[in-house]
């Protein structure tokens, strides 16, 4: 998704991109956004938005917006292409236009695609402006394709749309860029069964595998029928069962990726006939630098008759498991103490770490490495003696359960509580 900073985001990273190229051709190069100047500096790049278009693919892709009743079904997103003139002013002469023009041509062909670090950047630039931008999140990228025009239609845009002097351009049309509407839609209700006698579907075509869905249980958890609800996320140690379809052939193995980190592994599982995988994800030392607390995508392998099959991936939270809690107790009406949360396995220093306790979204203080403990500055007397802690990683929330020994129940784990006395 992207808010309504999308298209100056997108605006701000083609004049970088334009200057940043220009520059490599022409030392000293200006950048300027908007309507090209009349009278231009030398060595200058304009950038200018002309025309905001519906992009032709999606424009018709969120259309079921509203139930009967007139209520919110599908968070209404706009697809849009925007057209660009980038305009080059310099020393005639000394050719300084065609060598910059020549430059940022090269760059946006060889590099067509905007990147999470071109945005970023972008945004850096014009923090006060651009602060708030969530382009990067956007599930579409941004791609710039340069536009092929006759004399007649570069004549058109000169003496209607801009009304200066002409000078040498290049044009480039922008898409896709989503903008999502304020107002969201309510939750989906639960699927309670699916076709008549909750069969499912029935597959006519298509013989891959495919993950339909994931129950998570404790380490603990006995191998037998399910009897407790699944955990929203998985831990290392954690058991694992996907249910699906298409799991038979010669070897299975399920990949487990970081969707925003290079780390994971693959896993062999236990296959339980053809609509079942179990797997027990590894908890030992090695394991803590091959995982990361995130959101993770679960991929589905089947080989059969020499041929790797996948199936879609399946999202997969990997919460952090707590281990220790420090100070323990916490004195009440000491002012700011630093809390200090171990965890497994270790977080990443560019991980976004939050505490939740006593209704509080406490950040981590900053780290230069990898690590298992993590630092949170609280107010003591904002805590509740016995206070559940939660640890929030890359949005993946731990779990502070365990399995009551004497009703053979889930329960709260009492050691992820904080204690003040």
């Amino acid at each position: 998704m992207s808010n309504h900073l999308a298209i100056a985001t997108v605006t701000a990273a083609l004049g970088q991109i334009a200057q940043s190229a220009a520059a490599s051709a022409v030392p000293g190069v200006q950048l300027r956004f908007g309507r090209p100047p009349t009278d231009a500096p030398a060595r200058q790049v304009n950038v200018f938005l002309y025309q905001v278009m519906p992009h032709a693919g999606l424009r018709n892709a969120d259309l079921a917006m509203r139930g009967a009743d007139g209520s919110l079904v599908n968070r209404p997103r706009a697809a849009l292409s925007l057209h660009y003139l980038v305009t080059f002013y310099g020393t005639d002469s000394d050719l300084e236009p065609d060598r910059m023009a020549a430059a940022v041509a090269r760059d946006l062909h060889a590099r067509p695609l905007l990147t999470d670090q071109v945005i970023e950047d972008a945004i850096a630039s014009n923090a006060a402006i651009l602060g708030d931008s969530d382009l990067a999140d956007s599930f579409e990228r941004v791609t710039f394709t340069p536009s092929a025009d006759s004399l007649e239609e570069m004549s058109r845009l000169w003496s209607v749309m801009t009304q200066t002097p002409y000078a040498l351009s290049l044009r480039y049309e922008a898409s896709v860029v989503l903008i999502d509407a304020v107002e969201s839609a309510g939750p989906a209700l639960p699927v309670l069964n699916r076709g008549p006698e909750d069969r499912g579907p029935e597959a006519l075509a298509g013989t891959g595998p495919a993950i339909e869905g994931l129950w998570v249980g404790l380490a603990a958890t006995d191998d037998g029928p399910v009897t407790f609800p699944t955990l929203r996320a998985a831990h290392l140690g954690a058991k694992l069962r996907f249910s699906g379809s298409g799991f038979s052939g010669d070897a299975v193995r399920l990949e487990f990726r970081n969707l925003k980190r290079a780390v994971g592994a693959d896993l062999v599982p236990v296959a339980s006939g053809q609509s079942e995988l179990r797997v027990t994800l590894p908890d030992g030392a090695p394991d803590q630098a091959l995982w990361a607390p995130g959101i993770y995508g679960v991929t589905a392998v089947v080989t059969r008759g020499g041929r790797e099959i996948r199936s879609p991936v399946w999202p997969m939270p990997l919460g952090a498991r707590v281990t220790a809690i420090a100070p323990d107790p916490v004195v009440s009406g000491s002012g700011i103490v630093t809390l200090t949360v171990t965890c497994r396995p270790r977080v990443l220093p560019e991980q976004v770490a939050i505490l939740l306790l006593s209704g509080q979204e406490i950040p981590a203080q900053d780290r230069v490495a990898p690590g298992a403990t993590l630092d949170f500055l609280v107010d003591s007397d904002a805590i509740a003696n016995g206070d559940l802690v939660v640890l929030r990683i890359d949005g993946a929330d731990s779990q502070p359960f365990v399995i009551d020994p004497v009703s053979g129940r889930l329960a709260f784990d009492d050691s992820q509580r904080v204690t003040v006395i």
